[in-house]
């Protein structure tokens, strides 16, 4: 049995491996080394490990009174299918120092099952949803 690990030191996670899935996602298809390490600094970062090694990684933007953003939720490729997800997502809403949370927002195009999970809900209309960009293809 694989021996699974959940990390919040940033120190311990594997910047290049998580700049190299990002950098190739739909949602931050080419973000540089030098931005992860900035988004990264100015969040609360997770990594799940499996026999030491990072298999998997998310971030959480937050007030840490009210409300939380969830972001770059991913695992790797080699290892889904085996509920990494699942227990990355579930280690996040346990953590202690979000319990007091009143609001999670994440986006996603494919992940609804897993994110229903944990009682995320699509936008139903009855919230406005607004965003401000740079630009196009700015990460």
């Amino acid at each position: 049995m694989s021996n699974i690990t959940f990390e919040t030191e940033k120190e311990k996670m594997d910047i290049d491996l998580i700049h190299q899935f990002l950098t190739k996602s739909y949602w931050a298809k080419g973000r540089t080394k030098e931005v992860v390490q900035i988004s990264m600094k100015n969040s609360h970062n997770f990594g799940i490990f499996k026999d030491g090694k990072q298999v998997g990684f998310a971030r959480v933007i937050t007030d840490l009174a009210i409300y939380a953003y969830l972001m770059d939720v991913f695992i790797v490729e080699s290892e889904r299918g085996a509920g990494y997800g699942k227990d990355l997502v579930r280690y996040i809403m346990e953590y202690p120092a979000f319990h007091g949370l009143k609001k999670w927002t994440l986006g996603t195009r494919d992940a609804d099952g897993l994110y229903e999970q944990f009682g995320f809900k699509k936008f139903d209309g009855s919230y406005i949803f607004m965003e401000k960009s740079r630009g196009m293809g700015e990460n």
